[in-house]
């Protein structure tokens, strides 16, 4: 399995892309520095969030925040047709309300089941005025932006709208994420975990593989990574970042993003998009 990689960059506010694929597709882990929606016309298989698995149907929705790292899996034996999203979220702050935050769209990552496809219609819409050069593109498909944000919102404040993770075959892994998460800034090592949960190292570590698709040793450095990435963005100074996130030494810390990022803690790079 290849590491977490970064993936495109974004000059604009939102792009958008309408996609058909003849089967299904299947990435690499991978996150982006911007915001995504993905909405599923065609197709179902599986989308694997910050190591959390769910099952795709058609006409679920996607939300990922910035630095969420994901992964698709769509069954190869149908069509895979989908909408998808990338989105600022400067531009989303830019036109958040006391009452209306929109990045609070993303947080947390996740998938929306909606009772109907009022959804994947304004997305629709949006794609449709995006292509025309008439007067007032530009104010039109705003417009349209925000009013696919606000319904989105909507449809997070109704019940039983949210897909659940499907739970790891082997509770023990939940287990696991669930201690790796309230302790990602501590030391950890592989023998002290094993310990913890009384297994094998060797099979925790092929256990947890399976389950997320990633290893153990990823998942802390792409975890403290993200953590780092939001103490630089607060204007905290690199070094204490690295040291405030749980590496053990900045050389560690900037071994991680040239690997995971492909730059230095605090460039930026990447030019192609993916799912």
């Amino acid at each position: 399995m290849a590491d977490c990689t970064k993936q495109g960059f974004l000059s604009e506010n939102f792009r958008l892309f309408h996609l058909t694929s003849p089967s299904g597709v299947t990435t690499e882990l991978h996150y982006h520095e911007f915001c995504k929606i993905l909405f599923l016309l065609r197709g179902r298989g599986e989308y694997l969030i910050d190591g959390k698995l769910y099952r795709l149907l058609p006409g679920d929705i996607v939300l990922l925040k910035a630095g969420s790292v994901h992964r698709a899996m769509l069954s190869p034996e149908e069509p895979y047709e989908r909408i998808i999203l990338y989105v600022l979220p400067d531009y989303l702050q830019k036109l958040s309300g006391e009452a209306s935050d929109l990045i609070s769209l993303f947080s947390p990552s996740q998938v929306l089941r909606p009772r109907e496809d009022r959804l994947s219609r304004l997305a629709l819409r949006l794609e449709q005025d995006l292509q025309g050069e008439a007067f007032g593109k530009a104010l039109l498909c705003r417009a349209d932006f925000l009013k696919l944000c606000v319904y989105l919102g909507r449809a997070l404040a109704s019940s039983a709208v949210t897909a659940k993770p499907l739970p790891p075959r082997d509770p023990r892994v939940q287990q696991i994420l669930g201690y790796l998460d309230d302790h990602i800034t501590e030391d950890i090592t592989i023998d002290q975990l094993a310990n913890r949960f009384f297994l094998s190292k060797y099979h925790m570590m092929r256990l947890f593989r399976t389950e997320t698709g990633i290893s153990i040793h990823q998942y802390i450095t792409q975890k403290r990574l993200l953590l780092a990435r939001s103490y630089l963005a607060s204007g905290m100074r690199a070094t204490e970042s690295c040291y405030r996130s749980g590496f053990g030494s900045y050389s560690s810390f900037t071994r991680a993003c040239k690997k995971l990022l492909g730059t230095t803690p605090t460039g930026r790079g990447g030019e192609a998009f993916e799912e």
